[in-house]
C-alpha cells in the first residue's frame, strides 16, 4: 500500500492503492503542482504507515490565481504584440498577482473584484489601468471556465462596473478636445521655426489624422503622390515594427498641399545621403539625423519643447493625440460623412466614430425643412395675398429646399489647413 505521483494527460496526478483499492487525484499540470503533489503523496504514505490514513480527507484541487495567471503569459505571449505583452506583464505582476496573491479561482467573488477596484483607486491608479487588468483577468478566467475549472466568470461585466466607476470619479464629461486654427497655425509655425525635422511630421499629423505609430512607419513605397494617398500597413510601437492598432491596413487620402511637402522632404532626404554617403534614401519618411527609425522618446522630446513653446504664444497644452481630434473635427465640418472618417482614422466600428465625435459634428438643428413634406405652406399674414407674391415666396421654399438637399447629397471638402504664406514652399 502506497501512494505514488503520476503524470497523466497533461497533469500530476496522486494514485494511492489502499486496503485493496485504488484511489486517483488530480492536483493540476504545472511544476508547482507536481511540488504539491509529491509533499501529499509523502504525507499520505506516512499516515499508511502509522494507520492514520482516512481516504475522504483527500486535499481538494488547487487552482491557484498567480499560477493561472503566470501560465497564460507564458503561453499566449507569442500571439501578442510586443506593446500588448509588455503592458499584460506589467498588470500581472504590477497589479494583479500582488493583490489577489494564490488565491483559489473558485473563491473568487464579486467581492474580491470590488475589493480590487477600491484598493488600486485609493492608490490613485487611472480607471482605464484598473479596467486593463481586470480585463487580463477576465481572459484568463474565460479559459478556466472553457477548461472546466470554473463553473462562472466573477469578473464578466467589468465594463459596466468600470463606467460607474468612472462617472463616481469624473468632475466633468470629458470630450475630444480638437485645437483650433489659429492654434494649429501657431504650432505649426513654432514647429518650423524651432523643431525644423518634426515640422512635416506634424504638418502630416493634422493633414490626415494618423495615429503617431503609422507615422513613424510610414515608408516612401507607402506614399503615393499620383493618386495623393497614403498606404497604412504598419506602426512603429515600442522601437519594433508591427501592423497598425486595429490589424488592418487601409489607404488614407492627403491633400495635395500635404504631397507638396511631402516632396520637399524627399529632396531633403536626398541632399542628407549625399551629404553622409549614405547608399540609399532612407526607408522612413521621417526618421532620425542618422536614417534609421525615429526614436519614440526623441519624437516626443522634440514635440513637447514645441507644445511648450506653442503654449506661451496662447496655444493648449493638448496632447499629440489631439492631431487626430483636429482632423476629424475639421472633415465633419466639410460635411464629410461619420463612415468616411472612420475610414480615413481607421477605427474599426463607425460606432466608435460617432460617440467620439457627435459633438464636433456640425449643427443643424435651424433646418426643419425636413418636417415640410406634404405641408401645405400658408402665406404669412404680414404679406400680401396676391396670388404671384405667394407663388414668388412657395419657389423660394423650393429652392431652398433643393439646395440644402443637393448639399446633404453631394457635400464638399474639407478646408485645408494654412500652412503660412511660406508653409509649403519652405525646405524641411
Amino acid at each position: 500500500m502506497a501512494a505514488k505521483v503520476n503524470r497523466v494527460n497533461g497533469a500530476w496526478w496522486i494514485v494511492i492503492h489502499h486496503n485493496g483499492k485504488k484511489r486517483r487525484k488530480r492536483i493540476g499540470p504545472t511544476n508547482s503542482d507536481k511540488r504539491t503533489a509529491t509533499a501529499v503523496a509523502q504525507r499520505i504514505n506516512a499516515q499508511i504507515a502509522l494507520g492514520d490514513f482516512n481516504p475522504l480527507q483527500l486535499p481538494k484541487e488547487h487552482h491557484s490565481l498567480d499560477v493561472l495567471l503566470t501560465e497564460w503569459l507564458s503561453l499566449q505571449s507569442s500571439t501578442f504584440k510586443k506593446s500588448y505583452e509588455i503592458t499584460a506583464r506589467g498588470l500581472i505582476h504590477n497589479h494583479l498577482i500582488p493583490h489577489f496573491g494564490d488565491l483559489d479561482i473558485r473563491e473568487l467573488t464579486r467581492d474580491h473584484i470590488l475589493a480590487f477596484i477600491r484598493d488600486k483607486t485609493e492608490q490613485g491608479r487611472a480607471p482605464a489601468t484598473i479596467q486593463n487588468a481586470l480585463s487580463t483577468l477576465r481572459t484568463v478566467l474565460n479559459i478556466a471556465v472553457d477548461d472546466g475549472k470554473l463553473a462562472k466568470n466573477p469578473a464578466s461585466g467589468i465594463g459596466k462596473l468600470m463606467s460607474r466607476v468612472r462617472a463616481s470619479r469624473a468632475s466633468g464629461v470629458h470630450e475630444a478636445e480638437p485645437w483650433h486654427d489659429e492654434e494649429v497655425e501657431t504650432l505649426l509655425q513654432v514647429a518650423s521655426e524651432h523643431a525644423p525635422r518634426l515640422y512635416p511630421a506634424l504638418a502630416t499629423l493634422l493633414l490626415t489624422g494618423i495615429r503617431r505609430g503609422e507615422l513613424l512607419a510610414l515608408q516612401w513605397d507607402s506614399v503615393d503622390f499620383e493618386q495623393h494617398e497614403l498606404a497604412i500597413t504598419r506602426a512603429w510601437v515600442r522601437s519594433e515594427v508591427t501592423t497598425p492598432k486595429t490589424g488592418k491596413s487601409r489607404r488614407v487620402l492627403m491633400p495635395p498641399m500635404l504631397a507638396e511637402l511631402l516632396l520637399d522632404v524627399l529632396g531633403e532626404r536626398r541632399r542628407e545621403c549625399l551629404a553622409n554617403g549614405w547608399k540609399q534614401v532612407p526607408l522612413p519618411v521621417f526618421c532620425s539625423t542618422n536614417g534609421s527609425h525615429w526614436n519614440e522618446r526623441n519624437f516626443n522630446r522634440s514635440w513637447e519643447s514645441v507644445r511648450r513653446r506653442a503654449h506661451v504664444l496662447g496655444v493648449r497644452p493638448l496632447k499629440l493625440h489631439s492631431a487626430r481630434h483636429t482632423y476629424a473635427s475639421r472633415a465633419l465640418a466639410g460635411g464629410k460623412s461619420i463612415l468616411w472618417v472612420a475610414r480615413q482614422l481607421g477605427h474599426s466600428n463607425p460606432e466608435h466614430t460617432l460617440r467620439r465625435y457627435t459633438h464636433l459634428m456640425p449643427s443643424l438643428d435651424e433646418d426643419l425643412s425636413f418636417a415640410e413634406v406634404g405641408v401645405p405652406i400658408r402665406p404669412d399674414t404680414a404679406l400680401s395675398h396676391d396670388p404671384r407674391s405667394l407663388n414668388r415666396n412657395a419657389a423660394g421654399i423650393s429652392h431652398r429646399r433643393r439646395s440644402l438637399k443637393l448639399d446633404r447629397e453631394t457635400g464638399f471638402e474639407p478646408a485645408t489647413l494654412s500652412l503660412g504664406s511660406r508653409g509649403l514652399a519652405r525646405r524641411c
